[in-house]
């Protein structure tokens, strides 16, 4: 069943089940209002014979016959008995051709016993009621039809009857047109989200002002799309300059060994060809490297086994392991404003992709500073520490600010340097699964400063 059928089923039976209640309660308390109304009258007209025959003076029985025979009132097939203590009957009067209530002794000495009462007898409705006079006491039987009031409460019925049902056809068909209100938007919504493919993610579902909840969800469908459009822009960059970078190599090594073997060479020729395709397979062996590297950094921290790292300790591996990298980098640490409480020293992650990370910048920065040194300092907040990088170079384009994380992404500046331009994509998305961010600062006065900001340990303690 679609949404808009469950809508108007729901619509249909909510209304149904309120007409229903309405049309019981009105049935059954004009019922209730018909019978008070009709017991009332009953009383009264029984204490009204009773008293014309007892204190009026001058009304005997045939009298008060006559008076009620020529009286017109609205109930019907009237009878009414007076007896005394003694259960004579001392006045009897019925409608022409309506024979008199019968009641047993029973009945009256219950209500010489306990009052009046009422009850109903083949279709009558009987009252017998105790009045006294002169210190003597008579119990009065009075009887009637309400046919009327009756014909009322069936008239009643009926119109209650077509009222519900009509009721109830007519909110089917206002349920469908308000259902099918409801739903039109989100019909809107999937057709033009049937439009978005692959090809076409620049395509928006339209937003409507002032915003309501559907409108809140096809914002929500944008970004999300927006995400996409950049992850799969970001995906197709990133494959066709892995391809390139892993073909330059591969097409290196393969000409320099077509053309070794166009003829014979001497041992220097060989050895020289053998560096220089040993050269190759070692650059190819690094990109391989950090491509796996970046792809196991690509994904999130789920299911991987964070523990407690100092992140001084990963500092000082940094100096010796640049050195054998190259023996003209140099990385000077600065812990001045080490913090009293060790805890603040302490982050969680995966150590060894942490240290790629720190490393891929402090290796940028001794790379590019025009005395290859690179200044490493730790700063620390409430709920953060921050590992400062800092060199002294050439300064990084407002232009190449924007696009130096990007993979393969090299600057104009840094043509002249062997790389690949994955080192700083890299160390970001380390970065972003530590829950951490990379910030960067260019200047002649100041030089180039990177940033890498990461949550202490105490945070995820205060968030437990």
């Amino acid at each position: 069943m679609n949404i808009r059928s469950r809508i108007t089923v729901l619509f249909t039976l909510v209304v149904t089940a309120i007409l229903f209640m309405v049309c019981i309660s009105i049935y059954y308390f004009s019922g209730l209002n018909r019978e008070r109304a009709f017991r009332q009258r009953l009383q009264n007209r029984a204490l009204s014979t009773f008293s014309l025959l007892l204190k009026v003076e001058g009304i005997d029985s045939n009298l008060l016959q006559k008076i009620d025979q020529s009286t017109y009132i609205s109930i019907q097939e009237r009878s009414i008995v007076v007896y005394n203590d003694k259960n004579r009957e001392e006045y009897v009067y019925t409608d022409q051709g309506v024979p008199p209530v019968k009641v047993d002794i029973t009945q009256l000495n219950k209500a010489r016993a306990f009052g009046d009462f009422y009850f109903t007898q083949a279709g009558k409705e009987i009252l017998v009621t105790v009045q006294f006079f002169n210190k003597e006491r008579y119990t009065v039987v009075a009887a009637a039809m309400d046919r009327d009031g009756k014909a009322y409460i069936a008239q009643l019925r009926l119109i209650l009857l077509f009222s519900f049902f009509s009721g109830t056809m007519i909110t089917f068909f206002i349920g469908l047109i308000f259902s099918g209100r409801i739903v039109l938007p989100i019909k809107r919504i999937i057709n033009e989200v049937k439009l978005i493919t692959s090809s076409n993610l620049s395509q928006r579902i339209k937003v409507n002002e002032p915003m309501n909840e559907l409108d809140d969800l096809s914002a929500t469908f944008n970004e999300l799309l927006t995400r996409l459009q950049d992850s799969f822009e970001t995906q197709g960059r990133f494959i066709s300059n892995a391809s390139h970078e892993l073909s330059t190599p591969l097409t290196s090594i393969s000409t320099q060994l077509e053309i070794t073997l166009q003829k014979e060479r001497n041992t220097d020729e060989y050895k020289a060809i053998i560096f220089s395709v040993y050269e190759d397979v070692r650059n190819l062996n690094v990109l391989t490297r950090s491509l796996l590297e970046i792809a196991k950094a690509g994904g999130t921290s789920k299911g991987i086994e964070l523990s407690e790292i100092r992140i001084d300790e990963l500092l000082l591996r940094l100096p010796s392991e640049l050195k054998r990298t190259e023996t003209n980098y140099v990385v000077a640490i600065d812990f001045e404003t080490f913090p009293f409480s060790e805890k603040k020293l302490l982050v969680f992650g995966i150590s060894d992709l942490l240290y790629i990370a720190i490393k891929n910048i402090v290796l940028n920065a001794c790379k590019f500073a025009s005395d290859h040194i690179a200044y490493v300092s730790l700063v620390f907040s409430e709920d953060h520490l921050f590992v400062v990088v800092k060199n002294k170079g050439s300064v990084i384009s407002d232009e190449d600010k924007n696009l130096i994380f990007q993979p393969f992404y090299r600057g104009s500046s840094t043509a002249e340097t062997k790389g690949f331009g994955l080192g700083l994509s890299l160390a970001l998305r380390i970065i972003k699964l530590h829950k951490g961010n990379i910030t960067m600062e260019s200047s002649y006065s100041e030089g180039t400063i990177f940033s890498i900001q990461l949550p202490s340990i105490s945070l995820f303690q205060s968030q437990r």
